[in-house]
């Protein structure tokens, strides 16, 4: 039998035609089943993103904890800087001042009760205040609207400056 061609058709052609189809649909069935495996990667990558998540929170809480300390510090030195207990006289430059008088909060000295300094900023917001210096300080932002002025006050914030550029 010829073709249109002239070539003499192959009786078993379609046979191999239908062989190879299988063999392609075999292959290709195969492949499906490595997506199977996709499966088992998403399974393992979903466990290590809660694994991250996990990790993700407990440094923020660490850095909170962190930040928390060094605010605490921030406020004792100041505390304890603001007022000479030798004189008995308020250092104008130190960042508990100067954020007193910003806020419309003036330490006074009182001369009728207790002979002692009153008044100054509330603890709520001097609280506020030193954590977010050492927030801005750790993260290396330092906006510098609180500012360092006494000597105590620069050592401390060079040693916070070291630790949160690691």
């Amino acid at each position: 039998m010829a073709t249109e061609r002239g070539k003499k058709k192959n009786p078993e052609a379609p046979d191999q035609k239908a062989l190879s189809e299988g063999i392609s649909s075999l292959f290709s069935s195969l492949k499906v089943v490595r997506l199977l495996r996709l499966g088992r990667v998403a399974r393992k990558l979903d466990h290590y993103l809660e694994y991250g998540a996990a990790v993700l929170v407990l440094l923020v809480c660490v850095f909170g904890l962190v930040a928390h300390w060094l605010a605490c510090i921030w406020y004792s030195i100041g505390d304890y800087e603001v007022i000479d207990e030798i004189t008995n006289t308020i250092k104008t430059d130190s960042w508990l001042f100067q954020l007193a008088e910003s806020i419309g909060m003036p330490y006074r000295y009182n001369t009728t009760g207790s002979g002692q300094w009153e008044g100054g900023p509330n603890k709520y917001s001097l609280y506020i205040t030193s954590l977010y210096f050492t927030m801005t300080s750790l993260t290396t932002i330092g906006f510098g609207n609180i500012a360092p002025t006494t000597d105590g006050e620069k050592i401390f914030s060079v040693a916070m400056m070291m630790v949160g550029c690691k």
